[in-house]
This record gives structure tokens, C-alpha cells and sequence, in this order.
């Protein structure tokens, strides 16, 4: 198990053996909740405006295709596949 000191402005550095093995770096972007008595960290990967320009595109071809579907519908599925990503690349069981 891992320890870690909470600083005077309620920092904490999270273990080199965690960061290693989640692979975070520098710079990278966490959530962090409650569950129970716990706290949570979950990395995150933030999308850049590069990303948004190329998944518009995509959308866009999707779009032409199926014409019978409104764009609503096709924003919905967008969102729920990401969500769904998201959630296999930081799955993670707790004890």
C-alpha cells in the first residue's frame, strides 16, 4: 500500500508506483471523488480542440449517410460511445 501526506494547501503527491502504473505524467488531469469513506482518483484525458475538428468530420460523413437519422440522434450515440470508452479505458475494480 501506498502512502501519501497531505500538504498545507491540501495537496497530495500521488505515489511514483501509482503514477508509473496508471502511466499519468505532468500535467495530466484526474476527477477525484467520495465513495463511502474513500476518495476516488480517476485519470482522465481531456479532448483538444484538434479532436473535436476531426470527430465533426466524421459525424459529418455519418451524417450524409444516414440521412433518415437527425443530427441529435447522431450526437447522442456520439456521446454515449464516448462515455463508454471512457469507462473500459479506466475501469477499475475496488476492494
Amino acid at each position: 500500500m501506498a502512502v501519501a501526506k497531505i500538504r498545507e494547501r491540501g495537496q497530495i503527491t500521488i505515489p511514483k508506483q501509482i503514477r508509473e502504473s496508471l502511466g499519468l505524467k505532468k500535467g495530466d488531469v484526474v476527477d477525484a471523488r467520495i465513495e463511502g469513506d474513500c476518495v476516488v482518483i480517476t485519470p482522465r484525458k481531456l479532448v483538444t480542440s484538434e479532436d473535436w475538428k476531426k470527430l465533426l468530420q466524421v459525424m459529418n460523413t455519418v451524417h450524409k449517410q444516414n440521412r433518415g437519422i437527425s443530427e441529435e440522434e447522431v450526437y447522442q450515440d456520439v456521446e454515449r460511445a464516448v462515455a463508454e470508452l471512457r469507462q473500459e479505458e479506466y475501469a477499475c475494480t475496488l476492494p
